[in-house]
Order: C-alpha cells, then structure tokens, then sequence
C-alpha cells in the first residue's frame, strides 16, 4: 500500500545565485509543479482529425507564502542574473522524492486590508532539472 503524506511536511530550498548553494526557504505555504510536455501539431491539408507529435518537457510552477522582512532568500532568488538552485521535497519524510535543478524565478506582492501580506514566486527550469518524484 502506498505511503501517504501531508502536506504540511513540504520543504523548499533555493539559492540565491545560479551557483551558490540551496538554503532552507521560510514563509512558504504551497507549492505547485507543472511538467508539461509541448504539442507540436502535425495536422495535414485534408486530414480527417488533428494530429501532433511530442515536444519538449517543461517544468515550471509556484511557491505561495508571505512576506517576511527577515528571509530574503526568495527576493534575492528572484533578482539574480544567473538565476538559482532550487529543489522541492513534497515530505521532509521521503527526501529521496524530489525535483530539483537550476532555475529562474520571479516574484510578486499582495496585501489586503484584512489579511497578511502575501507572496507569489513563479519559476521555470534553467536547465536540466532532476525529477525524482
């Protein structure tokens, strides 16, 4: 029987430069990941249905969490010119399960009067990404 996880038990780590080294991320939430593959159509003049060979992987997705004044790891992620390290465990208690890689991200801020402030951090390979999920 499969092993079931919480999710409160996610951890992140990014660094702040393509080669520095990852660190523990705080003031995170969710994650998602995204491994898409490209569609490539491949449809002919007179064909009787669309057709499309596979592209590229693709991996991207989120970090959601909130603005701590203290951890600037995410920010300064976000602002590197070579990019970051980053690597994702869905369970603290499986870190052989994880995808990880060079990557770019990119950071946003929201507030609300009645809530914390928030942030969103959307990233995409920058390179070979390990996926061992």
């Amino acid at each position: 029987m499969a092993i079931k996880y919480a999710g409160k038990t996610s951890i992140v780590y990014v660094s702040t430069s393509g080669a520095g080294s990852p660190v523990l991320v705080g003031a995170l939430r969710e994650f998602t990941i995204d491994n898409s593959t490209t569609d490539i159509d491949t449809t002919e003049f007179g064909a009787s249905n669309k057709t499309s060979v596979q592209g590229f992987p693709s991996s991207n997705g989120t970090f959601t969490g909130f603005w701590a004044s203290d951890d600037t790891t995410m920010r300064q992620a976000s602002q590197s010119v070579d990019g970051c390290q980053l690597a994702i465990y869905p369970s603290r208690n499986a870190m052989s399960k994880y995808l990880g890689g060079p990557a770019w991200v990119d950071m946003s801020l929201r507030s609300a009067v009645d809530g914390a402030v928030g942030t969103t951090y959307n990233w995409r390979a920058n390179g070979v990404i390990i996926n061992q999920l």
